[in-house]
Order: structure tokens, then sequence, then C-alpha cells
């Protein structure tokens, strides 16, 4: 069984989004280009896990049209990579499969290491998306420097969140998908009902894939009518969900950023307006 490598939230304006996530305690590190495709992103680095917070606007069309379209339902989270160790190994076992792989790239950038020097990451990924719910795809990431990744020094948020727990996600129709997720993570769901199903990984971290209405319930009191409209683009992440180490620190924290939070089942949970429309779920 696989586990989540990072999430990538497509966004409107780079250092608008760095700001929004600054806000909500997150220590975003300085936007940085992408030198083989033309992209940039900022990241949120915790010790096993990325948020990346991608701007394709500069992007070459080989990456720009595959992204952009998630615009038609606004910004936010539009795709989940999984760990691999070799992108060879990933791109043989998946034809085996019966899948024919995407786009294969390197998404090498300049990093800023905490001693104020510069590094550089060399990581490639590859696609194979599912185009029923193009933005619950899955794709692989291979690190070959993974210091440089996962920096140590980086990985301390003032929010105090630790690690990033996992994802929710919604889906016009659950069931759809669990061939492609089972074949993805090379493995069953943990669990699967009328709801929907969830993988877990095999560090603990979940993606729950669920219908509007399941949604709606796991975040009863947040009004997510104009989020979970669906006819745009089908299927897409909707919450990020983040493990803290004192609760009630980070909603003291969160309060006096001038930030509002929903009280959820031990948990906090942010707007999405006030996350570049994604959930942020504290627990």
């Amino acid at each position: 069984m696989k586990s989540i490598d990072h999430y990538v939230s497509m966004v409107h304006d780079q250092e608008a989004a760095r700001e929004a996530y600054l806000k909500l305690g997150f220590n975003v590190r300085p936007t940085a280009r992408h030198i083989e495709l033309g992209s940039s992103n900022a990241v949120v680095i915790f010790p096993n896990t990325y948020l990346e917070l991608l701007y394709c606007d500069t992007a070459k069309p080989m990456l720009k049209d595959l992204y952009y379209s998630r615009f038609d339902a606004g910004p936010g989270l539009a795709h989940v990579s999984l760990t691999a160790d070799s992108l060879a190994e990933e791109r043989a076992r998946i034809i085996a499969m019966g899948y024919t792989p995407g786009l294969e790239g390197n998404a090498r950038r300049k990093v800023i290491l905490p001693d104020g020097t510069e590094g550089e990451t060399d990581s490639s990924f590859l696609y194979n998306w599912h185009e029923d719910e193009r933005f619950l795809s899955l794709f692989y990431s291979e690190h070959r420097i993974p210091e440089m990744i996962f920096i140590e020094g980086h990985t301390h948020h003032p929010n105090g969140a630790r690690d990033t727990a996992g994802i929710t996600c919604v889906s016009r129709d659950p069931s759809a998908l669990v061939e492609y997720y089972r074949d993805s993570w090379g493995g069953a769901p943990a669990w699967s009902d009328a709801r929907g199903f969830g993988m877990r990984g095999f560090r603990g971290d979940f993606m729950d894939v669920l219908t509007a209405d399941a949604v709606r319930a796991r975040f009863a009191g947040v009004d997510l009518d104009r989020m979970l409209d669906l006819d745009p683009v089908g299927g897409f992440p909707v919450a990020l969900h983040f493990g803290v180490t004192d609760l009630a620190a980070t909603g003291a924290y969160l309060s006096q950023a001038g930030v509002t939070v929903h009280p959820g089942d031990k948990a906090l949970i942010v707007n999405p307006g006030e996350a570049e429309n994604t959930l942020i779920v504290f627990q």
C-alpha cells in the first residue's frame, strides 16, 4: 500500500495564496519557479508530505492545459500525489494493469535552505488520469534528493500543525473510482459503504472519497453549497486535514489572527474562503 506524497492546490494569484496560508499560521516557503515547466509554486512542508500552491499561468501548455479547467469550479485542491521509489517501475506496473500513463516530467526548482544557502530539487512526476472525474486523479512522485523536498528546519508551523493527516474529496459517484484507486494505491479501500470509500496509506494518512451528501454531513454547519457544485468539472478534493499538537493552542492562534473557525468533532474547521477555496481542518 502506498501513502500520500503531496497535495496540489491550484491558485489564481501566487502571492495572495501565500499570504492566505501565512495568515493561517503555516510556514509557507517563498515562491519558486519550476525550471523545466515554467510554472511556479509555494510549498508548506511537513516531515513526510507537503502542500503545493501551484500557479500555472506561466506554465508550458503541456502542463497548463492539464490543470486550467479546475478554475471552472474555482481555485482549490486539484491533484494528489502518491509515493513512488521508481517512476519506471510505476509506469510498468500501471501499463500491465491496462492503464495508459500520461505526462512524465521533472519539476526541479531552487530552494532556500534554513542556513540561507540555495539548493535545488530533483523530483519527477508521472500522471495517470481518471478522465471521468479528472481532478480526483492520482499521480506519482519520485524524489531523488528528498532532503531538498522535506527540508528539516522548514517543517515547523506557528499554528502547531505537525503533519498532514489526510484529505476529503467529493465525487458524483465514488463507486466508479474504487477500482482505479485500488490499482493506484496498490491495495483495497480501508472502508466502503453508501457514503463512499476511504484509502489508508502506510503512514496512517487517509484519502476519503465521498458523495456530496456525505461531505455535507461530515462538515455540518459549514456552508458548502457553492463549493459542492459538481457540474463544471465533476468531483475534486475539498478538505485538507492537519494533525496538531494542541487543538486549543491552534484555536487561540487562529483567533488572534482573525480567522473564523467552526467547531467540529475534536476539530477546528476553517471556511474555504480563508484558504483558496479549501476547507482546512485542524484535528
